[in-house]
């Protein structure tokens, strides 16, 4: 993880990942791509960082890494870690990692190939964040579930206690109608609506971008279908204003 100084172009701090992760999550990795984007293209990265969301207030940083499996949150500059959540086993991590780890309550789904985690609230020792669930067991993910749907979900993590409860979440009811294995993201809109991406539905032929409101009734889908070229996948989709809230139509003209 690289920052850079956007007036000169120089990179001004780098994050070696090695140096903060076991050395048996990245030596002699054999994860292999297994998506339609990069089938071909032989062993994948170790890590494969798709999101990092920094908190000015904590000078904390939320990190995605799809090809683990896993989320976490550390300080950006001393590289401490705060909190893990994934469903690699604690056995497997060597004993100074315990103490990191979430202890997901009943219910709490485990995330496999995830995207775009963010943090929407924090309150005391308590953290609302949102992610997009591929639900793709790439190394560490839900296996028994891996495949069968895609969705947006929202967990609350206490961490004073280490634990994390998902609170909340939308898609599981479309099935594999609306499995994403690469791709996705959901925005919480202001009005409590969520903006959900199902970027690369039918390996990527079709997208589908749906808004629910708190209770998973839907109030707009967009499908997304034939491309000239049969690849009609979404990266991120945003609600954006295009008007500010004071403007006013005149109709009169």
């Amino acid at each position: 993880m690289a920052e850079l100084n956007p007036n000169t172009g120089k990179i001004v701090k780098v994050s070696d990942f090695k140096k903060i992760f076991p050395e048996s999550m990245y030596k002699k990795s054999k994860i292999k791509a297994n998506d339609n984007t990069s089938s071909g293209l032989g062993l994948m990265d170790w890590l494969h960082i798709n999101t990092i969301d920094y908190d000015a207030k904590t000078g904390n940083i939320l990190l995605s890494a799809r090809n683990q499996d896993i989320i976490w949150s550390m300080n950006y500059q001393t590289k401490k870690i705060n909190w893990i959540f994934t469903s690699k086993p604690t056995k497997e991590w060597p004993s100074s990692f315990h103490k990191y780890l979430l202890k997901p309550s009943k219910g709490t789904k485990y995330p496999g190939g995830q995207h775009g985690v963010y943090l929407l609230k924090e309150t005391g020792s308590k953290l609302d964040i949102l992610l997009y669930d591929n639900n793709i067991a790439v190394t560490n993910g839900d296996k028994k579930q891996s495949g069968k749907f895609s969705a947006a979900t929202e967990y609350q993590i206490d961490t004073k206690k280490k634990t994390i409860k998902q609170v909340w979440s939308y898609g599981k009811n479309l099935g594999k109608q609306n499995f994403t294995e690469v791709i996705g993201y959901a925005q919480r809109l202001k009005n409590g609506n969520t903006l959900i991406n199902f970027g690369f539905k039918n390996k990527g032929k079709e997208s589908n971008i749906i808004e629910v409101d708190a209770h998973g009734n839907q109030v707009f889908n967009l499908p997304i279908t034939n491309s000239a070229k049969d690849m009609t996948y979404v990266y991120r989709a945003y609600r954006m204003q295009f008007y500010p809230d004071n403007y006013v139509f005149d109709v009169t003209k």
